[in-house]
């Protein structure tokens, strides 16, 4: 059938633009984006089904729960005259002077504090160079594993950690229904019944509810201790692969997240009523009562002990705010930042000079700490609004850094972010595009690798590993 003359004029267009834009010599897109294999050699890992056990839904309604509405409507009150009804009118409009005021008071609440620093300090020349160094050293990284993701545990990770040997990698993950995987990220097994080569994947389920954090014993890393909502605060012994609970005088916490101190005496855990508690690990059966400070009004998501100054304890909340007490006295806090929105993490870097938060409000947030002073030292744009079904963005600092301080955190449009502790600029984004196409809303740095190494987690309990 021969071409029409619409036909005719569409081709010789479509060939008239193509050569100009060669002769123009614009790029491609993604040129930068590395492609770590071929499509057709990236493997998918299923692993088999196995049988699980009904459970029991991990939101039970206040009304299930016997809890009274606090707004319900008074049905002793009979409606009103429907004569009134009609005569009632709408009033979507104030007098001038009290729109201006109010308008003045919304102008207020959308900006959010804590976003430009007293005073802002010229990059030095060694943190430039010591960027430089990290963003080529990040430019390497690849998935070099075969498979695309692996499967580590059964519902969305909440949380994960690399175990500290550097002689295996091994990435650990907890997950919002109370599981816990291990993978041996190097490692291979072939399936006993096709024998095709599989990821080395093992998998518990200590808790009943989300695990809210993990981490290894900084004085014992043969112990592995998770905290839950479900009220209980446990360990895996890698030595026997078995499972401990952490006596807590019988109370069962809703346990949000916790620390421990260098020396691996004490637990400094957080409630989602805005309490902190301590545990001293050294006193065996947990016969003392516990030491419970009530800090703040609403949720406390995150705890972090400074590792250089260790009577110092960050405090992230629901209430917006950012605190830092003394855990010597806890009488009052010596230091308070307020953010826009709700603080979802407080971390300390390595050298315990920086902390950083990330809140709902949309940005990362440096402040410097010197000789009891702390200030602003930089606000990060960051879209960190994750919803309901991804975990919370928690900026993370790169333990094993030697010279130039450095954290990751997840990004809505599913690359993993660096940024740099010194100067606050991106250093890298760690990205797949053959293989992620999830968000990798949970990310860790190993602590003591010579080079870099980053595990990621998603929402349906898949991870990658970056070498």
């Amino acid at each position: 059938m021969p071409l029409s003359e619409y036909e005719k004029q569409r081709l010789e267009n479509i060939q008239r633009n193509n050569e100009l834009l060669q002769q123009l010599q614009i790029p491609r897109l993604n040129l930068e984006r590395k492609r770590s294999a071929s499509p057709s050699t990236i493997k998918k890992h299923t692993p088999k089904k196995q049988h699980k056990e009904k459970q029991a839904p991990t939101r039970v309604s206040a009304r299930i729960r016997g809890i009274a509405a606090e707004n319900a409507p008074d049905r002793s009150t009979p409606d009103l005259d429907p004569k009134k009804k009609e005569e009632a009118k709408r009033v979507d409009k104030l007098e001038d002077a009290q729109q201006k005021e109010f308008l003045q008071i919304l102008e207020d609440v959308r900006r959010f504090p804590n976003l430009e620093p007293e005073d802002t300090k010229p990059v030095k020349k060694e943190d430039q160079d010591a960027q430089e160094r990290l963003r080529e050293e990040a430019s390497k990284l690849q998935v070099r594993h075969s498979w695309a993701t692996v499967k580590v545990t059964p519902d969305r990770i909440n949380g994960c950690v690399f175990h500290p040997s550097s002689g295996k990698i091994l990435a650990c993950a907890a997950d919002v229904s109370g599981s816990l995987g291990f993978w041996d990220v190097n490692g291979v097994k072939k399936d006993e019944d096709d024998e095709e080569e599989e990821p080395v994947v093992y998998t518990y389920r200590p808790h009943t509810r989300g695990i809210t954090n993990l981490m290894f014993d900084p004085t014992n890393s043969d112990k592995l201790y998770t905290s839950s909502y479900d009220g209980t605060l446990r360990y895996f012994d890698m030595k026997s692969a078995n499972f401990g609970l952490v006596s807590m005088s019988g109370e069962s916490i809703p346990y949000t997240s916790f620390d421990m101190s260098q020396d691996g005496h004490s637990i400094w855990f957080s409630t989602s009523e805005g309490q902190v508690g301590l545990r001293d690990l050294r006193i065996k059966d947990g016969s003392e009562e516990l030491d419970l400070h009530q800090l703040r009004d609403k949720k406390i998501g995150c705890v972090h002990l400074n590792p250089m100054h260790q009577n110092l304890l960050a405090v992230a909340s629901n209430d917006r705010t950012v605190s830092v007490w003394d855990i010597r006295s806890m009488s009052k806090e010596i230091h308070e930042f307020s953010h826009g929105y709700s603080v979802t993490s407080a971390f300390w870097s390595p050298r315990g000079d920086k902390l950083v938060t990330a809140s709902y409000d949309d940005y990362i947030r440096l402040f410097d700490f010197d000789a009891d002073k702390m200030k602003l030292q930089s606000a990060i744009r960051h879209n960190n609004h994750t919803g309901r079904w991804v975990t919370n963005f928690r900026a993370r600092w790169n333990q094993g850094a030697k010279d130039h301080q450095h954290f990751l955190i997840g990004n809505m449009k599913h690359p993993v972010d660096i940024f740099s502790g010194e100067t606050g600029g991106e250093i890298a984004q760690l990205y797949d595009e053959d293989r992620i196409t999830a968000i990798q809303a949970v990310a860790q740095f190993h602590p003591a690798t010579e080079n870099m190494v980053v595990v990621t987690g998603n929402g349906s309990g898949r991870m990658v590993c970056y070498s």
